[in-house]
């Protein structure tokens, strides 16, 4: 079974939804059997092992009144394992079978488990049924794949969640639900956007302008930073690298990376980066992380401070790289 990719064209921009039935380790960790009672894959199974560290996982589960809804957020810190593990499948296949099956598991260690102050119940997203469908379809229309929805149009007159395990969560639909003033959510989308990632690495950023925003601080950063040193001439790349810099009659190449986390202990990479760094040298590594970021009262994002640190000569090991996604090229159809 293929799942397609509609975040191709920004991979950071990632949520998912997990639909549970019991509360134990809820937060705590994604997993999901390989494949189904059957024996044949499953796509709310198989998209766990598409969760990347750093992405963001929504809970849908019973809330205190009994009503069901999303109850918080956690980040996935990862590593993706496979375990043995047993599980009771549900429904009546699963009420007929009457033992617990046995078998290879995803298993994605989440983390920061918080929850809604006032949790998104069916009814609240019911509330909304009209939006909530126009933005699904909107990115259905958009991308022209199955996006694997977190909500179905049940019965054409109310919304439900997903018969299934695990959903796609549209970036759009995170906005309209946690970003509008009329939704009692403000405190978990501010936190959603500003919370460090697990493993204190830089991570994805949800939020695609508060991380433009970010790398451009760090760049302006790095560009006083050269220009103090005595730089004589700055250009501002992008691509392979942010900037050449000549500096006491050499050039040099610098990969900036900015971060809201404190001290991160990793940075995501291209392997465009990774490529060129060790193809060139001198090339320098510039992080800037503690950055401090808030919207504006006219919506823009405001940046300011940050700790800058610099590997000289950088050149990225094998050792220290770790992949977070796999491009897959496909044989001769």
């Amino acid at each position: 079974m293929a799942i397609h990719n509609w975040w191709d064209a920004d991979p950071e921009e990632i949520y998912w939804l997990e639909i549970r039935q019991e509360p134990v380790g809820l937060g705590d960790y994604l997993r999901a059997p390989k494949a189904a009672i059957d024996g044949n894959p499953s796509w709310s199974y198989q998209l766990t092992s598409y969760v990347q560290p750093g992405d963001r996982v929504f809970h849908w589960h019973k809330t205190p009144s009994g009503e069901p809804g999303i109850l918080g957020w956690s980040e996935a810190a990862g590593p993706l394992e496979t375990i043995t593990w047993s599980w009771q499948a549900r429904g009546t296949r699963g009420r007929e079978r009457g033992v617990p099956t046995v078998g290879p598991t995803w298993n994605m260690p989440l983390t920061g488990y918080t929850e809604l102050e006032r949790p998104v119940t069916r009814s609240a997203l019911n509330a909304r049924r009209a939006e909530v469908l126009e933005v699904i379809a909107g990115v259905t229309r958009a991308h022209g794949k199955p996006i694997y929805a977190p909500f179905q149009n049940y019965g054409g007159r109310e919304l439900r969640a997903q018969q299934g395990y695990l959903t796609k969560f549209p970036a759009a639909l995170v906005a309209l639900l946690f970003d509008r003033p009329d939704v009692d959510a403000a405190a978990m989308a501010s936190g959603l956007r500003a919370t460090a990632r697990a493993g204190r690495g830089q991570g994805y950023m949800a939020d695609a302008e508060k991380r433009t925003a970010l790398e451009q601080h760090a760049v302006h950063m790095a560009i006083e930073h050269y220009l103090a040193g005595g730089a004589a001439q700055i250009e501002e790349l992008g691509k392979p690298y942010d900037l050449r810099v000549t500096l006491d009659g050499i050039e040099r190449h610098v990969e900036v990376k900015g971060s809201v986390g404190d001290e991160v202990d990793s940075v995501q990479l291209t392997q465009g980066e990774v490529n060129h760094a060790r193809n060139y040298q001198p090339t320098d590594l510039f992080v800037v992380d503690g950055i401090s970021a808030s919207r504006g009262a006219d919506g823009s994002i405001v940046t300011s401070g940050g700790i800058v640190r610099i590997w000289s000569e950088w050149v990225p090991s094998d050792s220290a790289l770790r992949p977070t996604h796999l491009r897959y090229t496909l044989p001769a159809f």
